[in-house]
């Protein structure tokens, strides 16, 4: 199995804004995250954000301009592709920096309001590990928030775990944290696209990429307002969640 420092080297690059097109799951997360910070009445004017494991950047990229951001991902091509995106050039002020795969802790030492890190801890050799160094980037006063997907052992076979709501919040407790939030959804994602996707997700020549280009072309026309309508509608038909979202502050 290559590492995911190998997977991802080159995979933010060229085609980089055809594939946002279709990436619902991401406009999703970035609707959702500030959603849930104004209902917790987490200020994001003027804050300090860090994003472990950023990727195209949309997440941070949501926030008001007045922020100071940094990226870090263990992608070349993610940190590259950032720093060359004029929209960060907008920001007070916005960093980028690669990691090592295997020293997560190997990055700039700061404090910050707000440390994101969005499906990411699936992959990461000791989750602990992670918890803890985020830990170390935030302010007393800070939030985390944690995007995790739900699946079945073995469902994307490059994952080093799994995680449900219920695991992921004990993982975060565990490690020194105060839940404040935390949910299930994207049940959307789940019932039929489970075995519609297992090509995808298994790498099959061909049908894989296809079944996957329909699956995310289909579900990128869906309005995010009904999104999250039909994950009520399919959590009441039994479809469970497939994704889990934490929001946490250190335990003082």
């Amino acid at each position: 199995m290559i590492s995911q420092a190998e997977r991802y080297c080159n995979f933010y690059g060229r085609y980089e804004n055809i594939k946002r097109i279709f990436r619902f799951d991401i406009r999703y997360r970035c609707r959702r995250l500030h959603e849930v910070l104004d209902e917790l009445g987490i200020g994001r004017n003027g804050i300090s954000v860090l994003d472990f494991g950023f990727g195209a950047g949309d997440l941070l990229a949501s926030f008001p301009e007045d922020c100071s951001l940094c990226g870090v991902d263990v992608s070349p091509s993610a940190v590259e592709n950032a720093r060359n995106k004029e929209m960060f050039k907008k920001f007070r002020k916005a960093q980028f920096q690669t990691v090592p795969e295997h020293n997560n802790d190997e990055f700039i030492h700061e404090k910050f309001d707000l440390v994101l890190s969005s499906h990411v801890i699936e992959h990461v050799d000791d989750d602990a590990v992670l918890l803890n160094t985020l830990k170390s980037r935030l302010k007393d006063d800070g939030h985390l928030v944690l995007f995790a997907p739900i699946e079945e052992p073995g469902y994307i076979h490059f994952h080093v775990r799994n995680c449900s709501v219920q695991t992921l919040s004990q993982k975060v407790k565990d490690c020194g944290f105060d839940i404040v939030f935390c949910e299930g959804s994207m049940n959307i994602n789940g019932h039929i696209w489970k075995i519609i996707t297992i090509p995808s997700r298994h790498n099959w020549p061909v049908l894989g990429k296809t079944v996957n280009s329909i699956r995310l072309f289909t579900l990128s026309l869906i309005p995010y307002k009904m999104v999250k309508i039909l994950d009520r509608v399919f959590g009441v038909l039994g479809a469970g969640p497939r994704q889990a979202m934490i929001v946490a502050k250190k335990h003082i």
